[in-house]
């Protein structure tokens, strides 16, 4: 019993400071708020039952983070075979969210999230597909570096740096296509 104890304390100390970026992660990535939590819950989870397979030492923060992606993965897989039906109570919970939209959300990571964003930019990430989108949230949300964002997803620093461009190169072009991000004319253009 002492043994459990001890293992769940080493545990808690090596990931709970870790929940706010991971919730920010999955709120990025699922866009709903309970889903995010869900999944956070659910990656809390997963590692601690596999727990004793982590090396002390080696970076909590991407192993967290690539479980986090997993059980994302697993989650959106899930969603998607499912059908899509309207439950007779959609109307309430419609008219319940109006209300509830004048008071403001009490979560810190919520809030940030946000008055951080816009919602032009959130749908153009929103359809880029996880193998963009993961290292872009990464390197803008979380500022790791190209080597952890290698190690988080288990593929080279090249590739990390290829996927980043062509994210960020994709998110512009529909932002432009949308006329919500004005074309940046370079100095020699300028007359």
């Amino acid at each position: 019993m002492k043994l459990f104890r001890n293992r769940r304390k080493e545990f808690e100390q090596l990931t709970w400071p870790l929940s706010n970026d991971l919730f920010r992660l999955a709120y990025w990535r699922l866009s709903i708020l309970q889903d995010a939590e869900d999944v956070v819950q659910e990656t809390y989870l997963r590692a601690f039952r596999s727990f004793h397979t982590f090396q002390t030492g080696t970076n909590v923060r991407a192993w967290m983070t690539r479980i986090l992606f997993n059980v994302v993965n697993d989650f959106l897989k899930k969603r998607s075979r499912q059908l899509d039906l309207v439950a007779i109570d959609d109307e309430l919970d419609e008219v319940m969210s109006i209300q509830d939209s004048s008071t403001p959300s009490q979560d810190p990571a919520v809030l940030l999230t946000e008055k951080e964003v816009r919602p032009d930019l959130v749908a153009a990430l929103q359809r880029l597909p996880g193998s963009l989108l993961q290292p872009l949230l990464l390197r803008e949300l979380e500022d790791m570096s190209y080597t952890e964002i290698a190690a988080v997803l288990s593929i080279p620093v090249g590739t990390v740096m290829s996927r980043l461009f062509r994210a960020r190169r994709v998110v512009r072009e529909r932002l432009l296509s949308e006329g919500k991000m004005q074309r940046e004319v370079p100095d020699h253009e300028v007359h």
